[in-house]
């Protein structure tokens, strides 16, 4: 039997003074109504199946339609649940799979519906209450009735993960564990996907999924928008599967399951900005987030823009999917449970699509009441109501019972109905005694305690004695950092003694990994007390003296033993040989500086916040926060460097030294433009523009000189990690930004053994993160190599994927509009578009074909487009001659890009994007591994943009006469190829680069590396050949000059010499590939292998390429 995703709209309180912008109505049991108000668009009326007016308050703020908010019956949470949540119930525990999908603008509630309030300081967060709360959603009250029903035989468990662009993390790892999307995402036997690798938790009681939740939940990824203070960035999915006894079938269970999507906002990435909240606390414990409005640092706000255009790429593919679903099924295309080749790009429809076509599927979409956000709530019911079209195809998913479940299961029914039975006896015999009392009550109490043995006992064989995976890595991990003197803070989260703890911006990897002090005098770095993993800490690092403390009173204590001991300790840093900072500030090997609770410290590039139970206080308003502490560490990082400290070298330190120059030179010439400007009468709004121009410049200059320092990490990673073909240099690119600033790229290039090179220019925020993600692995490595434990990098983080892996632009083109003003299609020769590299030199690439086709109108609700000439507004054929005759008609085009041909790169998959006025409009992604994909076939299911402008205003026709025309802007992500040899802790090369040790002989190096010493080998020689080639030129030149004899010989005899050379390399890289692996044949005693000799030679090199160089 098929049946349709059921679709409920809520709308939440106003939070602007506006005219009211939508009419709920619920005309049946499921019959929702949605109609738009005091709106232009064509249609205006929605049908679902639940329509919820929430707006509580809107009297405050609601400027129109009074009588119409009056009569709509207000929604509360649960009258949610009583008219959806009680027959999701009944079909989870039915064996079927449930998915709940929320979905909306930031902060529009749809998080609220189906959780409730969910943030960690908020008192009235579901997961902080035993019982049930009027601010409970749909999930908590199923789970809890659910736990309130459990019987003996049933098993539940949870997953809790969020997607980060192409990232899965495990909300329910303490440890932080994040992979690649496509990585264990599999199909279990009933054909529902599932991510493998993720933790799950067994949970026994209602308490078990609060603590888990509550725990999780504090690890997404949040940013504050002016949308919402705590806006999730990415998308959050928890699932939660219910194994219980088949009612009809003894060897069989029922698998029902959950999947709770709380999708990521729908807005569009340029709309947002990085936001200032000022919390206040009131008398009653509750708390309140006021907007102050967007952050000083403009790079959070670029940061998070181009980090949504990612996440939204996803929410568009699943919006192209509703779309072409609901165009197969109208046209009878497509059987219910069924789906269409394609949209399989991006994680949330690799994972969802299959599951919620055989799935009982309900839509969650939140909207807001106001007029001012009707384009938003036109663009999210027209998604519902394409996803209300699709037909499914739920079933029913059963598990065998292992043969230990049917006998205990068994066992404990005839217990059951032996307790029965006494008690049966015990109430007879108290009617026929004259004391009333009943006898065998110690029977009774030792069969209690036998059923409770057994229920225990089943418990474990379902549970398979565990309380959840990845118990045994973690509690691997927790040895091997203990060994390096270092907690891991699920452990240790409520120690009485004085420690420091990591601090990170992002909340995944915030507050991992303690440093507990346990005596008076610790000595950080290689060697010490505690050994931090970072690989920039030294021996002697630093070292951190506790004064006055009794460390015998921590032993068995419940409160603080600090808070008691008078005088209380005093806690000393002590600078030693590696870069530490205190506060911002370097300290100097030597020097002291006291310790206080909430002081950061830096050792090494890892940001620590310093804790002493019992002397902090109950006022917490002073507690830096991360964002706060790696702002104050990068300020006094650069200082350093700019004076001449922190291991920068010449070149870079020059390099720092002309970008602050430069930086001071423009907020000097700003200055002058400004007192220029008020002289000649500048309108203050100008003058403002102006300001915030500077603003964004400076902030593009801080953001340079801190990638200046994270690319030379980068390259000691990838060095480390035997990828020393990846270099890593800071990019300009051009932008579409009203105010002409440029945007800040990352070039990353890959040298192969033969001198191709290619380029990628990656945001920012990819590089960071993959920066990120090498650092992990290195120290992965790093442990796995001090424990002697064989540990590989999976090919999703291997630096060469993380880098080259992602989405990225690779080519634009620009597409002049003034021709559309007069309502005509391109001719020929201007549908084929120059592609050029979007950053300097801006070399030409090939063609973007582009057709523009004008249409009397835009689509009916059908979608059927209306046949014939461009309509004006009284229904006749527009004919434009002037600019003028626009102005106040519509306009109709259908924009299909078809093909961009000679991309630089052979794309995995490919997508273009173009903005038009102030909307961005995306291609589909296509999947062809082809420099010259193809966007669309011809297919009527191809996408195609239409862009109706139901009013034609000055405003557009200056958009469509400029001169700089619209851009057009192709991405991709290459096709990535890595090396045979994964990274290893088990490669000889790694294990050298990692612990500093040398290089090993020949015979302890596997083919694989021997083969890429001799890859390296073979460059060298080439770079070489190369600079023997150009020293003679010169030296030739410097003859011709001085009219002495040219010395041509000269030029023969390096020319030979490389040829030879070339042959050797090439004869020797075959001896390689033939080496035995491991203990093959040794070079004689006192002898060095070939690949040694090789190396050595190369490092002369260096010193006989400087000598002719400095004589010419």
């Amino acid at each position: 039997m098929s049946v349709s995703i059921k679709v409920a709209v809520r709308c939440r309180p106003f939070t602007i003074e506006d005219s009211l912008g939508v009419h709920l109505l619920q005309n049946g049991e499921e019959e929702g109504e949605i109609n738009l108000l005091n709106s232009n668009y064509s249609t205006a009326r929605f049908a679902f199946s639940w329509a919820w007016w929430s707006a509580f308050g809107w009297q405050r703020r609601c400027k129109s339609d009074e009588g119409i908010a009056e009569s709509m019956p207000m929604i509360t949470q649960p009258d949610c649940y009583e008219a959806c949540g009680k027959k999701i119930k009944a079909e989870l525990l039915d064996g079927n799979a449930v998915v709940l999908f929320a979905y909306g603008l930031s902060g529009s509630g749809k998080t609220f519906t189906v959780f409730g309030p969910d943030a960690i300081d908020s008192p009235d967060a579901w997961f902080k209450h035993s019982e049930p709360t009027d601010w409970w959603g749909i999930f908590p009250r199923l789970a809890y009735e659910l736990f309130q029903e459990k019987e003996d035989g049933w098993k539940i468990t949870m997953k809790y993960f969020q997607n980060v662009v192409d990232i899965v993390r495990d909300l329910m790892s303490p440890v932080g564990q994040e992979n690649n999307y496509k990585k264990g995402m599999r199909k279990d036997a009933d054909g529902f996907t599932d991510i493998e690798w993720c933790s799950s938790a067994v949970l026994n009681s209602w308490d078990d999924l609060r603590t888990k939740f509550m725990e999780a939940n504090a690890r997404k990824a949040i940013s504050p928008t002016q949308f919402n203070h705590q806006s999730t960035r990415g998308h959050c999915i928890l699932t939660l599967e219910i194994e219980k006894p088949h009612p009809d079938d003894p060897s069989s269970k029922q698998r029902g399951r959950v999947y709770v999507c709380d999708l990521a906002g729908t807005e569009p990435a340029g709309d947002i900005y990085y936001a200032n909240y000022r919390t206040v606390t009131h008398p009653d414990g509750s708390v309140d987030h006021d907007l102050i409005g967007p952050h000083s640092d403009q790079r959070k706000t670029k940061e998070l823009q181009d980090q949504g255009k990612k996440i939204n790429l996803s929410l568009t593919e699943m919006a192209q999917f509703f779309m072409k679903m609901a165009e197969a099924i109208k046209a009878k295309k497509l059987k219910p449970g069924k789906t269409i080749p394609g949209c399989n790009s991006y994680f949330l429809c690799k994972y969802l699509k299959d599951t919620m076509l055989q799935a009982r599927t309900y839509l969650f979409c939140a909207i807001r009441p106001e007029v001012t956000y009707h384009k938003y709530t036109f663009s999210t019911l027209g998604f519902a109501k394409n996803a209300s079209v699709i037909k499914l195809q739920p079933k029913k998913a059963t598990v065998a019972a292992s043969p230990a479940e049917r006998r205990l299961m068994a066992e404990l029914e005839q217990m059951k109905l032996m307790v029965q039975s006494l008690t049966e006896q015990n109430k007879q015999l108290q009617v026929g005694s004259p004391t009333g009392e009943g006898g065998g009550g110690d029977e009774m109490a030792a069969l209690q305690e036998m059923l409770r043995a057994k229920q225990e006992q089943l418990q474990n064989v379902l549970t398979g004695g565990e309380e959840g995976g990845g118990d045994a890595m973690l509690q691997r991990q927790q040895q091997e950092y203990a060994q390096r003197g270092i907690a891991l803070t699920h452990f240790e989260k409520d120690t009485k003694l004085p420690y420091f703890i990591n601090l990170d911006e992002d909340p995944y990897r915030d507050g991992r990994i303690m440093y507990i002090l346990k005596q008076a005098s610790t000595t950080f770095g290689a060697k010490g007390d505690i050994s931090p993993l970072s690989l920039s800490v030294v021996r002697g690092h630093c070292v951190v003296e506790a004064e006055g403390m009794d460390f015998a009173a921590f032993e068995g204590a419940e409160e603080p033993p600090l808070a008691s001991m008078d005088p209380q300790p005093t806690f000393t840093l002590v600078g030693g040989r590696g870069e530490t900072f205190h506060n911002g500030k370097a300290i100097a090997d030597g020097v002291r500086q006291e310790l206080k609770p909430w002081d950061r410290v830096v050792m090494g590039g890892e940001l620590l916040l310093f804790h002493a139970p019992g002397m902090e206080g109950e006022d917490v308003t002073d507690k830096p926060t991360a964002e706060d502490a790696i702002e104050e560490y990068q300020e006094g990082l650069r200082q350093l460097r700019l004076s001449g400290g922190g291991g920068v070298d010449e070149e870079e330190r020059a390099k720092l030294e002309e970008a602050r120059k430069a930086f001071e030179a423009q907020k000097a010439e700003f200055e002058r433009q400004k007192q220029e400007m008020l002289a000649q009468g500048a309108s203050s709004e100008e003058i403002k523009r102006e300001e915030q121009k500077a603003k964004m410049i400076a902030a593009l200059d801080k953001e340079i000189m801190d990638l200046m320092v994270r690319t030379k990490e980068a390259k000691d990673l990838v060095n480390r990690m035997s990828r020393s073909n990846l270099d890593f240099e800071v990019k300009l690119q051009k932008s579409d930004h009203p105010l002409g600033i440029d945007k800040v790229k990352v070039m990353v290039r890959k040298t192969e053994a033969d001198g191709r090179t290619e380029d990628i220019c990656i945001d920012t925020f990819e590089f960071t993160k993959g920066l990120a993600t090498m650092g992990d692995e290195v120290r992965n490595l790093r442990t796995a190599i001090e424990n002697d434990r064989e540990y590989t990098v999976d090919e999703s983080n291997d630096p060469i994927n993380l880098m080259f892996g992602t989405t990225t632009e690779v080519a634009v083109a620009t597409q002049f509009l003034d021709y559309f003003m007069y309502m005509l299609a391109p001719e020929e020769d201007d549908r084929h578009l120059d592609l050029r590299t979007p950053t300097a030199p801006f070399r030409t690439l090939g063609k973007l074909t582009v057709d523009w086709e004008p249409l009397a109108g835009p689509p009916d609700d059908e979608g059927n487009v209306p046949e014939g000439p461009p309509l004006n507004k009284d229904g006749e054929e527009l004919i434009v001659q002037e600019a003028e005759d626009l102005i106040g008609q519509p306009w109709t085009y259908r924009v299909t890009i078809r093909q961009a041909t000679g991309l630089p790169v052979i794309a995995e998959k490919s997508y273009c994007a173009f903005k038009f006025m102030n909307e961005t409009y995306y291609t589909t992604t296509v999947e062809q591994s082809s420099s010259s994909p193809e966007y669309a076939t011809g297919d009527a299911a191809d996408y195609t943009a239409i862009i109706h402008i139901p009013c034609i205003t000055q405003e557009h026709v200056d958009f469509l006469q400029q001169e700089t025309g619209m851009e057009i802007h192709v991405f991709a992500a290459p096709v990535v190829n890595l090396p045979k040899q994964p990274i290893s802790s088990t490669s000889a090369l790694v294990r050298a680069a990692i612990t500093g040790n040398e290089m090993p002989l020949i015979k302890d190096l596997s083919a694989e590396d021997a083969m890429t010493l001799q890859a390296e080998v073979i460059q060298l020689r080439k770079e070489k050949e190369a600079l023997q080639r150009q020293v003679v030129e010169l030296m030739t030149e410097v003859a011709r000059l001085k009219g002495e004899p040219l010395p041509g010989e000269a030029v023969e005899e390096g020319k030979a010499e490389g040829a030879e050379e070339e042959a050797k390399a090439a004869e020797g890289a075959d001896e390689a590939a033939a080496a035995p692996a491991e203990g093959g044949a040794a070079p004689e005693a006192g002898e060095d292998s070939k690949v040694v000799k090789e190396l050595k030679e190369a490092q002369e090199t260096d010193a006989e390429l400087n000598e002719p160089a400095a004589a010419s």
